[in-house]
């Protein structure tokens, strides 16, 4: 299966790239700078795409919606420590299968991969899952 990093950070991306590159599974690895989803090309190819997110957070949902139009079969690994003031209330609708925050461990980013490139892949849904939150600060 095909993978793509999509990521603003250079140093973030290669390393993603490379973690990728040694996993067993993964095809050919393109790394992308967010800006470049504007270009891709229709694609109905079954994708793993590590998508993450910048400080500008109206930016990235644009560019998350653009990156599923083009590739609506992608499985899409949100990677963010960001906080939202505006966030869907289904990843879903951007192709987002899982999510975690850019400070995770190898380890579970390597297991949340393992998880996607799995042929009989199906997101788990739960309530309230996908319906990310402001966090609070008291």
């Amino acid at each position: 299966m095909s993978t793509i990093v999509i990521e603003s950070q250079p140093l973030v991306r290669l390393g993603m790239q490379r973690m990728l590159e040694r996993m067993p599974g993964v095809g050919a690895v393109r790394s992308l700078e967010p800006n470049a989803v504007l270009s891709l090309r229709e694609s109905h190819e079954e994708a793993v795409v590590i998508f993450g997110m910048s400080q500008d957070a109206m930016d990235n949902w644009y560019l998350l919606r653009r990156l599923h139009q083009a590739m609506p079969n992608a499985r899409i690994l949100l990677m963010s420590d960001n906080m939202w003031l505006h966030v869907p209330s289904s990843l879903q609708n951007c192709g987002v299968v899982e999510h975690l925050p850019k400070s995770a461990s190898i380890e579970r980013m390597e297991a949340a991969i393992r998880r996607m490139l799995d042929d009989d892949y199906v997101p788990v849904t739960l309530p309230g899952q996908h319906a990310w939150r402001a966090m609070q600060h008291s």
